[in-house]
């Protein structure tokens, strides 16, 4: 059965017979949309409502076996570049650039071909995500690197819902998490995301900060050397312009030990004006040490400071398997109603603690088979406890 909102494969795509006739672009156009149709999609990180046209038309098997098939003959057709630059004459940079066209049409077919043929079957995965709509869309490449026997370290390089979550809201809703030009204004602001994985949360922030024109310096930081490999790949892969107003880096960070430092090294010797963490309690003493680092990289409530309070950003999964370690954030940070401006003389009675709890429900599972994923998003900053 085929969605009725949106064109298959059969209709859509040029006909097998004619990619010989058929230009670099109008091919690029092509893989765009089996990208868009076919992309993985991270589960649990769809909110109510979204895309069920795209859900029924992306379980026809016809038509996936159909996009197979013109993959299939597509990076045939791409891999016989040298016949078709003897046809097209070109010599010089006309050359080097249909070379390159095909180069990319080539790389995407068979990325996209591992995908439709099944997840284990693409190795390390590809995934474009994009947030928001019309001409102020962010979009983000990442790389999940593959799982090696279910540890930590490989868990750490997939992308998971909470991320998406995150980074879809802070594209929707900038101001919620201080993002205003008008406030950054004479200040570099500075944020950090911890376990950052994949980078999800991070990319987005820099490529939402760079179209606003917000000065930023981002730091995104993992404890696994695989991750931070993987990390950095994505960071490359989503390159910054080079006179852009932010900066994204990579570092370590070991959160059970990092309090201890008595003289952190840059970039942590400063503290931080938004600090994100996605996915990132997963066992009962993260918390804890979370908040041990909170105390140092939490910029407190300053009278002269022209930016927002400091807030910790922090979504994480309802699971009743995990009931233990979500309580903990609770536990780790009570929940306060604090006013937004404190007098300065209470500064030093200050604390770290829950401000504001959500619960943000989303959709899993694939076609008409739904089911709700919970996510507890956490507001944590500096406060008084009443």
């Amino acid at each position: 059965m085929v969605s009725q909102g949106l064109t298959p494969p059969t209709a859509q795509l040029p006909h097998i017979a004619k990619l010989a006739s058929s230009s670099p672009e109008c091919l690029s156009k092509a893989l765009r949309y089996l990208r868009l149709l076919y992309n993985p999609e991270v589960r649990g990180s769809r909110r109510p409502g979204d895309r069920a046209d795209l859900d029924l038309l992306r379980a026809d098997s016809y038509e996936r076996t159909y996009a197979m098939r013109w993959l299939t003959a597509l990076i045939s057709h791409a891999s016989t570049f040298e016949s078709i630059d003897c046809e097209s004459n070109l010599i010089g940079p006309a050359k080097a650039q249909l070379a390159a066209q095909y180069d990319a049409i080539l790389t995407a077919a068979s990325s996209l071909l591992a995908i439709c043929a099944g997840a284990s079957a693409a190795g390390r995965l590809t995934r474009i995500f994009t947030f928001g709509s019309g001409a102020g869309d962010i979009t983000v490449t990442l790389t999940d690197a593959p799982l090696e026997n279910q540890t930590f370290e490989s868990v750490g390089a997939q992308t998971w819902g909470g991320a998406c979550v995150l980074a879809e809201v802070i594209v929707e809703q900038p101001t919620m998490f201080g993002l205003v030009p008008e406030m950054s204004k004479g200040k570099r602001m500075r944020l950090l995301e911890l376990g950052a994985g994949t980078g999800l949360v991070s990319l987005t922030l820099s490529k939402l900060l760079e179209r606003m024109g917000i000065e930023a310096e981002i730091v995104a930081t993992d404890f696994y050397p695989a991750v931070l490999a993987n990390l950095q790949s994505n960071i490359t892969a989503n390159r910054i312009r080079s006179a852009s107003p932010v900066s994204l880096t990579n570092h370590f960070l070991d959160w059970s030990t990092f309090s201890a430092l008595e003289a952190p090294l840059p970039p942590f010797d400063n503290a931080f004006d938004v600090i994100f963490g996605a996915d990132i309690i997963y066992e009962a003493s993260h918390a804890r040490w979370i908040k041990s680092c909170l105390q140092v990289l939490l910029r407190r409530p300053e009278a002269w400071c022209a930016f927002p309070p400091a807030i910790f950003h922090l979504i994480i999964p309802l699971r009743p398997t995990h009931t233990m370690e979500s309580q903990t954030v609770e536990e780790v940070f009570p929940l306060v109603h604090t006013p937004a401006s404190l007098p300065h003389s209470d500064m030093t009675d200050l604390e770290l603690v829950m401000l504001e709890k959500e619960v943000i429900v989303c959709e899993a599972g694939e076609g008409r088979r739904e089911m709700e994923v919970e996510y507890g998003y956490y507001k944590i900053g500096w406060g008084l406890r009443s």
